[in-house]
């Protein structure tokens, strides 16, 4: 994985007469700049995420109020209809912010369809080539760059690969595929969904992706898992999960399932995954705030910065759930855990 990270700090603008502080407050007549947030952290319940982000700009001199301020506009997302999303993003553009902080490959796509001045940082997207976001990762050439979770990282791929190494011998995994449009892109589902296809065929697993959009789908998608005789799942973390995911976990101890997340559950959640693989939203942040930073503050452009893929994917082990299903998690992939959950 290519870990080059944003690094934080004042560019060189051929000014070095005046403090970069003055020169940007000058820049910007003298106002603290505005950031848009799609969708506002603080109403889908990640303060904590947005406190890291203003933490990282306050240890590059940035402070809130005086040099910066978010919008909250109360926008949450998940699996919307179209037309809302597409009222979202309409929202976020007529208060003309500064730059937009955003996640939800949808969501930056109907942003980017309003303007192509206002410049938008991902803190977390899947395939913005696929999706017409940018001409690449490494020079993206439009308003949109940021961190990719997905594209050029195989994380998809290895979602198998520590399941299956979670108990040796199973050959049938289930994927419970709640990134459905349309909250989410075809054109970046399919890229996702060829990744794991291609995986289970090198390690001579036997994939079953079951969609799901409603509660409805995930009833039948339950019912498959038992039809079908699946013997692991991923579960893919979305505003469905929040509604269905304890359901979700019911049938995973009542069969006994490894499992595995995308995401860390919150601790609203009374029963985690036996697994969670993927990027921390904290590390995410920081990374966004390096772009946020280096644009407002170092008159960078949006498309002369690479995306990034995230700095770093940490595992977890939930050796509550392993004891729950009957599960001795093996030694070689406790070693490898970055946090194991008692």
């Amino acid at each position: 994985m290519n870990r080059r990270e944003v690094v934080l700090g004042p560019l060189a603008l051929g000014a070095a007469a005046l403090p970069l502080q003055v020169l940007a407050q000058a820049r910007n007549g003298g106002k603290p700049y505005r950031i848009a947030l799609l969708p506002d952290l603080t109403a889908v319940g990640l303060p904590v995420a947005l406190k890291v982000f203003t933490d990282t700009l306050s240890e590059a001199g940035r402070v809130e109020g005086r040099d910066f301020t978010f919008i909250h506009n109360g926008i949450r997302f998940g699996s919307d209809p179209g037309t809302a999303i597409e009222r979202m993003a309409k929202s976020v553009v007529d208060e003309m912010p500064d730059v937009i902080l955003a996640g939800n490959t949808r969501h930056i796509v109907a942003v980017h369809r309003l303007t192509r001045s206002i410049p938008i940082v991902m803190w977390e997207g899947g395939f913005p080539v696929e999706a017409g976001l940018a001409d690449s990762l490494a020079r993206p050439g439009r308003n949109v760059t940021g961190i990719s979770g997905y594209a050029g990282t195989g994380v998809l791929g290895k979602y198998l690969q520590l399941l299956s190494e979670s108990k040796p011998g199973i050959k049938r995994i289930g994927v419970l595929w709640v990134h459905v449009p349309p909250g989410y892109l075809r054109e970046e589902i399919e890229p996702q969904q060829a990744e794991i296809r291609n995986a289970a065929r090198q390690l001579g697993l036997d994939v079953r992706i079951l969609e799901m959009a409603s509660a409805e789908q995930v009833d039948a998608g339950l019912a498959a898992v038992s039809a079908e005789r699946i013997e692991a799942l991923v579960i893919q973390f979305g505003a469905l999960m929040g509604s269905q995911g304890k359901k979700v976990m019911d049938l995973v101890i009542q069969k006994r399932l490894p499992t595995l997340t995308d995401y860390r559950w919150g601790p609203t959640f009374d029963l985690q995954p036996l697994l969670a693989y993927g990027p921390l939203v904290r590390d995410l942040m920081r990374q966004a705030a390096g772009y946020v930073d280096r644009m407002l503050w170092g008159g960078a452009k949006a498309g002369d910065l690479p995306i990034q893929q995230p700095t770093r994917i940490e595992l977890m082990v939930n050796l509550r759930m392993a004891k729950m299903i009957g599960l001795t998690i093996p030694q070689s992939l406790l070693l490898r855990a970055d946090e194991v959950m008692q």
